[in-house]
């Protein structure tokens, strides 16, 4: 059954390099995920059949669905005494007692140096997607529990704002389940990206902080319900200042979840005509992840900031560094094309305060002309 499993994934990702990762109908897949793994055994509400998606998700709650996952429901039962016995925890309640026992018998879950497991700790986006790209194993990715998140979000399996949470809930997990266990729409023509169409085919870029590449022929709704094409894309990483393209996000070099966790801002289309031509602004959420997770490492890498593996606090215990992804028009900022990582770099340089950053696409009479990369401190 896994095999089939993981061989079915493997077809959809065929069809996409990067699959979308479906965040703007995100309720609705949440609901399907959580029918469609109750249905299986894998994962079951509480007495009153509430599934509590929104509640978070315990470590203790984690290796009952792990071992609903990966176990022989059948095989557990009849080895129940041994895998209980293999829980050594003292932290653990009698009832998880069997899934921690047989999670850290199969090496699925371990617990920490003090010798507790953290039964009532919260579940990191990290350990979510490391335990769900465990499952799927696919031997030609290479990832590690630093760049799990990223793994994850590169094969579609979760979406930008669940791997910057502090922690995930029951439905973030049940979707990573759900589309790591074949169900997921590879049919979009345009790879890394997450779109819904209008009824007349015009294009929603993606809210969810995926990527949107766009093509000749591309109509984009606008704010103002007006639709704009595309008919120019010539300048698409490629300018010059640059040739090719940018490369994958950044890689985390700390523990990014120690840091601020920015919402992402709603998506914006901003249309407007004048006297000097057709005119088109798009909130690129993708490249402004690109710049909140450089300005994480830069923060990570600073003294000032970052020490003994983690954030440097203020005699009130508040951190150093704030982050706001967006800031309103009428401030001033440093603005710069192409991408360059040494740009945030070098207006951080150290400094405590509050960052305000985000990106756009510029258009003009259809061309795509450059992403501005808009950053200010206060």
């Amino acid at each position: 059954m896994r095999k089939l499993l993981c061989v079915a994934l493997c077809a959809a990702l065929t069809l996409s390099l990067n699959v979308p990762s479906l965040a703007s109908e995100l309720p609705a897949e949440m609901e399907t995920a959580a029918k469609y793994l109750s249905q299986r055994g894998i994962m079951v509400g509480n007495q009153n059949g509430d599934m509590q998606l929104e509640a978070g998700l315990t470590r203790a709650q984690l290796a009952a669905v792990l071992t609903r996952l990966h176990g022989n429901p059948e095989h557990v039962q009849a080895d129940q005494a041994f895998y209980t016995g293999q829980c050594k925890f003292p932290d653990v309640p009698e009832w998880a007692r069997l899934y921690v026992g047989y999670c850290y018998a199969n090496n699925l879950m371990v617990g920490y140096d003090t010798g507790a497991f953290g039964t009532d700790d919260g579940v990191t986006p990290a350990v979510a997607c490391t335990v769900v790209l465990r499952y799927i194993d696919l031997p030609d990715t290479e990832w590690d529990y630093t760049t799990a998140c990223q793994t994850a979000l590169d094969l579609g399996l979760a979406s930008a704002e669940v791997a910057v949470k502090a922690e995930v809930t029951r439905g973030d997990l049940a979707v990573m389940l759900y589309r790591a266990l074949g169900n997921i729409d590879a049919s979009s023509e345009h790879q890394g990206e997450t779109l819904s169409r209008n009824a007349d085919g015009s294009i929603n870029p993606p809210a969810d902080g995926s990527q949107y590449i766009p093509r000749v022929g591309d109509v984009i709704r606008c704010d103002d319900g007006t639709n704009y094409t595309i008919t120019d894309v010539s300048r698409w990483d490629k300018n010059m200042f640059a040739s090719g393209p940018i490369g994958a996000l950044p890689e985390p070099t700390c523990d990014w979840s120690l840091l601020e966790q920015p919402g992402l801002p709603n998506i914006e289309v901003r249309h407007w005509q004048n006297e000097t031509g057709n005119h088109l602004r798009v909130l690129n959420l993708y490249e402004t992840r690109r710049m909140l997770y450089t300005l994480y490492n830069a923060i990570g890498d600073s003294s000032t900031t970052w020490e003994n593996g983690a954030p440097k606090l203020t005699s009130k215990g508040n951190q150093l560094v704030h982050i706001n992804l967006g800031f309103s028009e009428n401030l001033a900022y440093q603005m710069f094309w192409p991408w360059r990582e040494s740009e945030v770099i070098k207006v951080f340089n150290g400094i405590p305060g509050t960052y305000s950053m985000q990106a756009w696409d510029v258009y003009k009479d259809g061309q795509f002309l450059h992403t501005e990369y808009q950053i200010r401190i206060n």
